[in-house]
Order: C-alpha cells, then structure tokens, then sequence
C-alpha cells in the first residue's frame, strides 16, 4: 500500500497538523486517522498540544489563511513545485462543480482539488449530484446474428459472432427466445445434418450416427431406423439431448 507522506497533498496535511485533529485531517484527506498517525512517526512530525477550552480556537490560523488576499498579493500564484498551475486555470469552477469534474479537467485527483480549495477557503460544491450521461449501450457481437437465435444452435451463432457458447445463451435467454429444437413440433428440428441419405419409410432399416448435446457437451450414439425422420424422432424419444446432426452410416445387415 502507498504510504500518504508520498502523496503530492502531504505538505498541505502536515501544515493543517496543528490546527486540526487527526480525525479532521483524515476527512479533509480521506484517509484514517490511523494512516496520519503512523505516518507522523515514520517521517519524523509532531504535533503542538491543543490548548485547553473549546476546539474553536485551534482553527484561527485556518481562518486566517482562508481571508482574502492583502492588496497587491495575488491569490492565482502556482506553489513552486506543486500542482496548482494545472488548475488555476479552472478556479472559476471550482465549488461550482463537482472536485472529480475540474479534476478530470485539470489532470490531477480529487485529493489535489480538495487541498487546493481548502488553501484557497474555496468552499466544496454542494449542489446536486451530477449523473454521468448514459451512453448507448455497449454493442454485442451477437447482435448481427440475433435473427439466428432459436432457429439454430447456439453454438452455431457463437460460431458466427466469435463468442463463448455461455454468451450466446445468456443473451438469448436476457431475451426469452427459446433454444432451437426445444419447441414443440411434430417432429424434432435437426440443426445440421452432414453427408445424410434420405431413405423412405419402407426402405430397410439402417444406421444413423447421432450427435446429440445435453449441458454444454456433445455424445455421439447410432440409432437403428428407416428413415431420417424416424430417426430424429427415437433419438428424441430416448431423451438423449438436442440433436446437432444426423448422418446415414448404411444398412444395418
């Protein structure tokens, strides 16, 4: 973890060290109390005792500096070394603004903006809390093959868009689109069918290589029937998944 004495606001910490308590210091530089304390020990710091009575009084040399500029001192001075040409140029804004805009704006972090404001008595914006615009949403590779989905596996249309089986389903699920093959039909829907020959019905029984998918993976089984149809239709009465092809291997002797 990065210790907070090699932040680029901890001469502004180490200033305020005596006017306020560690856990004032912690909220203007949202860090813990914890952090500061250890980091005094490490670096060597001390602190004066706050004297006696009410808190108030610990704050006059931050009420003095927070006083506008004596005539003829000039309050859009750059510290040498510091951040604070960077923003200078953004001043007008700031307690106008969110920190984090005139941040972004300027090219430091918020804790610079806040110390900066605090050495500056600029006060922190208050109004309303800005929300970023939404964009339009990122595009999915999908998208071009939407038409696909539930008319053919999924793993064809990851296939096309160059996704994950997982994101194809997901999607087509955010959609309620059902899979392929898994509506009710008279007959089941092959998604793909490789070197098949049509037999009829009274044509000797034959061999059918059936690929089926259940949970992602893939089987391989042959089924004995006369025709692609009957075929696709023992291998869904078998409960064996959803067909991914069909292949006539030849007759069965």
């Amino acid at each position: 973890m990065r210790r907070i004495e090699t932040n680029d606001w901890w001469d502004d910490l180490v200033r305020l060290k005596d006017d306020l308590s560690l856990r004032e210091l912690a909220e203007q530089f949202k860090v813990t109390p914890g952090a500061i304390s250890a980091a005094f020990k490490r670096t060597g710091v001390t602190r004066r005792a706050a004297p006696p009575g009410p808190r108030a009084r610990r704050k006059s040399r931050v009420d003095a500096e927070a006083l506008p500029p004596e005539p003829g001192e000039s309050s859009d001075s750059a510290r040498p070394g510091s951040k604070d040409a960077l923003i200078l140029p953004f001043k007008g804004k700031l307690g106008n603004v969110p920190d984090a805009e005139v941040a972004d704006e300027a090219g430091v972090s918020v804790r610079t903006i806040a110390s900066f404001r605090a050495r500056n008595g600029i006060a922190g914006y208050t109004g309303p809390r800005r929300r970023r615009k939404k964009g339009g949403g990122r595009r999915s590779k999908i998208d071009a093959f939407a038409e696909l989905l539930g008319q053919v596996p999924d793993r064809v249309v990851a296939e096309k868009a160059g996704v994950t089986l997982n994101a194809v389903r997901n999607y087509r699920a955010k959609r309620g689109i059902q899979a392929a093959g898994r509506a009710a039909t008279p007959m089941p829907q092959v998604a793909h069918a490789t070197a098949i020959t049509l037999r009829d019905s009274a044509a000797d029984d034959g061999a059918w290589r059936v690929t089926t998918e259940n949970g992602g993976s893939q089987a391989v089984r042959v089924v004995v029937a006369g025709s692609l149809a009957e075929a696709a239709n023992r291998a869904e009465a078998a409960g064996l998944g959803q067909i991914v092809s069909l292949e006539w291997i030849g007759s069965v002797v």
